[in-house]
């Protein structure tokens, strides 16, 4: 069961993962279409404007539908729909969805900051390890859910949440 249950969630992550990039690349040739068309190029942002745009057209707005997604029947992402998964909450509320969500994108949103940081120039030794602190936490959510006896990394476990088969109960105990 285990190494069925884990292969499942991780294809729902790649299916999830897949989505994500979709989106971005669409983003990608929204903005570009709108530059050519209406300013002829690319404009120059400074840094605030890019972590700003960096959270508001990415981070943010992946975190609310996927949260949504998950709180409401049928409780599923577009991979977890796919693979048969859903998500139980010990005391369902939109509120513990989104801090669950939050927590799960935050690794995300870190890298962000530190490759933005970079890309000002700022190649200090403080935000090559922020940019790499994203990528650790995000690491260390995977094993926890390959490594941990009930399957949860710790956005899962502060908001109270399992996936599970749909219709199979998984042992919390």
């Amino acid at each position: 069961m285990r190494k069925s249950y884990l292969k499942k969630r991780f294809l729902a992550l790649l299916i999830d993962y897949i989505v994500i990039w979709i989106y971005l690349i669409l983003l990608f040739l929204l903005f570009a279409a709108i530059y050519i068309l209406f300013f002829d190029s690319i404009p120059a942002f400074d840094e605030t404007t890019s972590h700003l745009m960096s959270l508001f057209t990415t981070v943010l707005p992946a975190t609310l539908v996927f949260s949504y997604m998950e709180y409401r029947y049928p409780y599923q992402t577009f991979g977890k729909r796919r693979m048969g998964l859903e998500v139980t909450y010990e005391s369902p509320s939109y509120w513990y969805s989104l801090l669950r969500n939050a927590m799960k994108f935050l690794p995300w949103h870190i890298g962000h900051t530190g490759v933005i940081r970079a890309m000002y120039n700022d190649y200090s030794v403080l935000w090559f390890m922020v940019g790499n602190i994203g990528f650790l936490l995000a690491v260390i959510y995977i094993l926890m859910v390959l490594f941990g006896k009930h399957f949860k990394h710790i956005p899962d476990m502060i908001a109270g949440k399992s996936v599970r088969e749909r219709g199979i109960k998984i042992n919390e105990t």
